[in-house]
């Protein structure tokens, strides 16, 4: 029988007890899974990936023989068919995954397991793009959530910045100088096509996908003083967002699509500001920090991760929308992007990437020995 038929007949038996008490606060309010030995050829390594991606998530506690939810599957040639099943033996999906990559088959079973259990986004398919001076000029790079598979996407030799990453990664939005201006292109990241979209003249930065991926926001110059200007992914017509004699910059879109969260240094020092979609006198969010930059906001609505400065040193705060409430989560950092799944956060550390889980306060160095890392940012 093929590993797949063998696999179908084992997802069918449930062997396995409900779990006892769990010690620990944090430990007993996680799902319980147990991972099974994967079937077929590449099941060993299959098995190893998937176990990896749940615990980066740190949504579960992975169990050793008992648990509330089996972790089943089978994998031969990279492919892979996973099963996940309840204590009361009911199968809650049984997917076949046919990447040609092991690694991303891997990920999108983690990220489904995420999914039906929490009714939540995981993040293990999710990419991380950076810019890295490494080569001796500032270029782009795309890394796996783990800092694997880093691939280098701009050779222009010249300045390129500010990327953002849409849904799925499959765009990737960034300004370059090979022009010798401010111009700002869209790359086909599976194609590797790349189209200039706006070269107004003046500065075109900081362009942003929002996170249904139809829209961008960025800073233009065109008209005088840097303000928020909204367009499509193709560079349609640019919309004016803001009107002052002030600097806008590092415009996020809020999860709805309907509001932005952007910095203003109208009172003489960068705050963060939030302005409706369509329009309309932007809001100062208080903050309590004297300057602040890079704001981004959670998939939930609920956080805007933004850098906090003080003198010379920066650091990672989460203002809370419900509370108005401002706190640090990881000082000597700066550049904080959210993770699809809400509860983790990329940022740069001592010139490496990092990535936090918000919840725990677990910190994982992800890149590191590429020159000078900045601006990274999470794909949707």
């Amino acid at each position: 029988m093929s590993p797949r038929g063998l696999f179908l007949l084992w997802a069918a038996a449930f062997p396995f007890a409900w779990a006892g008490t769990v010690s620990g606060a944090e430990t007993a309010a996680k799902p319980q899974l147990v991972v099974e030995e994967f079937m077929g050829g590449t099941g060993g390594s299959a098995a190893k990936l998937v176990r990896k991606s749940l615990e980066r998530s740190g949504r579960f506690e992975l169990s050793g023989t008992t648990g509330q939810y089996l972790v089943r599957a089978s994998s031969s040639a990279g492919r892979i068919d996973g099963a996940l099943v309840d204590t009361k033996g009911s199968v809650l999906f049984n997917n076949h995954y046919d990447s040609s990559d092991l690694r991303d088959n891997a990920s999108a079973f983690a990220d489904d397991i995420v999914a039906a259990v929490t009714g939540e986004k995981g993040m293990a398919l999710s990419r991380i793009a950076f810019v890295s001076d490494q080569s001796g000029f500032k270029e782009i790079y795309v890394c796996d959530p783990d800092g694997q598979r880093v691939q280098q996407i701009t050779r222009d030799r010249s300045v390129s910045v500010s990327p953002s990453l849409g849904p799925g990664a499959l765009l990737l939005v960034h300004t370059s100088y090979t022009s010798g201006f401010p111009d700002v292109y869209v790359t086909n990241l599976r194609d590797g096509e790349r189209d200039r979209i706006i070269n107004a003249p003046g500065t075109n930065s900081g362009a942003t996908f929002s996170h249904d991926g139809s829209r961008l926001a960025l800073t233009m110059t065109h008209e005088g003083d840097p303000e928020i200007y909204l367009t499509t992914v193709t560079g349609g017509r640019s919309k004016r967002l803001t009107e002052s004699q002030s600097v806008e910059f590092s415009p996020a879109w809020a999860p709805d699509g309907e509001r932005l969260v952007f910095c203003s240094d109208a009172t003489g020092a960068p705050q963060l500001y939030i302005v409706p979609r369509r329009g309309g006198e932007p809001e100062r969010l208080a903050t309590g920090v004297a300057k602040c930059t890079d704001p981004d906001w959670s998939g939930d609505g609920r956080l805007i991760a933004f850098t906090a400065w003080k003198g010379g040193d920066k650091s990672v705060a989460i203002y809370e929308m419900e509370t108005g409430r401002t706190r640090t989560v990881l000082s000597g950092a700066a550049d904080p992007c959210w993770a699809p799944d809400g509860r983790h956060l990329v940022a740069v550390q001592a010139g490496s990437l990092v990535v936090l889980n918000v919840s725990t306060g677990k910190k994982e160095q992800i890149v590191t020995g590429m020159g000078k890392i900045t601006e990274p940012a999470w794909s949707r």
